[in-house]
């Protein structure tokens, strides 16, 4: 399973975290180390295991993209 490093700096190692049954529910118990802030994430399916969203780091995200739109002019613009 893939965890997407929430906030944790590029030179700190992955972390393992453990799967358990929470009644009719499969839960992921996160290490405090990983200090997740939001209360909710988005959780996206890759091949092979899963990435973990923070909401609001993905909304702040795109709006830094969205505000690079068209600063290139000669660069391909794939949204069209």
């Amino acid at each position: 399973m893939y965890i997407h490093r929430m906030h944790m700096s590029t030179t700190q190692q992955p972390v393992i975290a453990k799967v358990f049954k929470s009644g009719n529910s499969t839960a992921i118990r996160l290490p405090r180390s990983m200090k997740p802030k939001a209360k909710a994430y988005i959780i996206e399916p890759l091949n092979g295991g899963y990435r973990l969203i923070d909401p609001a780091v993905e909304a702040k995200r795109l709006k830094s993209l969205r505000a690079l739109r068209g600063s290139a002019p000669d660069f391909p613009d794939h949204t069209t």
